[in-house]
Order: C-alpha cells, then sequence, then structure tokens
C-alpha cells in the first residue's frame, strides 16, 4: 500500500530543460552586446550542454561560455547574477502536473517534494509552479543539510509525510539520486525518463519507468481517507 508519492523537482515536475531555454532566450536579448560573436541558437545550445542538466554551477558556465565566443569575461558575475534573480520567472511545469498532484491528493495521498539545490533558488521554483499549495512537505538540499542520494534525506521525507519510506513511492529522473537513492531506503521508484539514459555503470533499475506525470496516477494503489 503507497500513501505518500515524493517528487524530485528539476526535470520531475518543472519541465528544466524549456524552462532555461525561456530564460535564455530572454536574457540573450537583454545582454547581447557583452556575449561574444553567436547566435542565440549557438548560444543556448552551448549552454545546455555545459550545464549538464544542472549538474554544473553556473558560476562555471558562464565563464566557460563567454571564454568559448568571446564574449566579455567580466560580464560572468553579472549574468551569474541575473539567472540568480530571474530563471524562476520562466519556471514550467511538464504537462498535466497540477491536475496529477491534485489527483494524487484527493486520493488522500500525502506529497512531498525533494531536491537538491540552493533554498532560495528552488524555493522561487516552487513558489513560481504554486507547488507549496500542492504538496505537504519541500525538502531542499541546502536547507536540509543533506544532498540525495543520503539516505538520512529520504527518511526524513518519509517522516515529512507521516509514514514510513517502505509505503513511499519516489518518482525522479536522476538514475543514481533519486531512484536508487530511494531504492535504497527501501521507497518504491518511478524513473522519469525524459532525454536521460540509464547509466551503464549503475545498478540495474529497480522499479517502474514513465514518460509521463499522469503514469504516476495508475502506480499507486490507495485507501480512500477515512
Amino acid at each position: 500500500m503507497i500513501d505518500a508519492v515524493l517528487f524530485d523537482l528539476d526535470e520531475t515536475l518543472l519541465d528544466r530543460t524549456n524552462s532555461l531555454k525561456a530564460f535564455l532566450r530572454d536574457q540573450f536579448a537583454r545582454h547581447a552586446d557583452h556575449l561574444g560573436q553567436v547566435r542565440l541558437e549557438e548560444w543556448s545550445a552551448r549552454f545546455l550542454v555545459l550545464d549538464r542538466r544542472g549538474h554544473v554551477r553556473k558560476s562555471v558556465v558562464y565563464p566557460a561560455i563567454l571564454g568559448e565566443f568571446g564574449g566579455r569575461a567580466e560580464h560572468a558575475g553579472a549574468l551569474f547574477a541575473d539567472y540568480r534573480a530571474r530563471c524562476a520567472r520562466f519556471a514550467q511545469p511538464f504537462d498535466g502536473m497540477k491536475a496529477v498532484l491534485k489527483e494524487l491528493r484527493a486520493r488522500g495521498l500525502a506529497l512531498g517534494i525533494v531536491t537538491n539545490g540552493e533554498t532560495e533558488f528552488q524555493s522561487r521554483h516552487v513558489e513560481a509552479l504554486e507547488l507549496d499549495g500542492l504538496v505537504d512537505a519541500v525538502l531542499i538540499s541546502e536547507r536540509e543539510g543533506l544532498r540525495k542520494p543520503d539516505a538520512a534525506l529520504f527518511l526524513r521525507a518519509a517522516m515529512a509525510c507521516r509514514t514510513e519510506p517502505s509505503r513511499c513511492l519516489f518518482v525522479g529522473d536522476n538514475p543514481v539520486a533519486d531512484i536508487l537513492g530511494a531504492h535504497a531506503v527501501g521507497m518504491r521508484t518511478a524513473w522519469f525518463r525524459g532525454a536521460a539514459e540509464w547509466p551503464s555503470d549503475a545498478a540495474p533499475n529497480p522499479g517502474a519507468s514513465i514518460d509521463r506525470l499522469s503514469e504516476v496516477l495508475s502506480l499507486v494503489r490507495f485507501q480512500a481517507a477515512q
């Protein structure tokens, strides 16, 4: 029996790639004079490569991309500050996000978000997607002092939802940090594949694989709230 569903944020509830592309279009238009000899399409595509799905700090990405295209190196700090301040304004959910969360809550399930990242930055995205009113708990790694796949963070999330790990379903896009991390503490898992591939050097996927958030609804068996 599942009585709580926990979600990663980036590339699970938040369509991070398309949100980032929208932000980059806006940023490019406002800062084009400082970026060197480059077109928007080249800038955006190269940024996504250097960003590695959010695994590389933007304080590293901006100097690198400016260097590649002959932009003003001294402008990296301004671009990074702009990213931190404005990126969440372009936050886009995956299709059906709100409907899925509302249906899960209607079924009596507790809901939580467990995400790595900086508290202020991730909180802005949670607010932009209006998730704070749709879930019962939001655990952000900086605030918690723990990062996925640390078992303690998953256990804390289960506790925040007032249940046991074995009664939780964890949905995420990162094979190691999300899926194997949650599985290690006894949670059931659903890998939101997206454009990612399962690493050949990692343990096999221990749970379900989904391509749309709506598929979560068919994965949970529930007991109506008394």
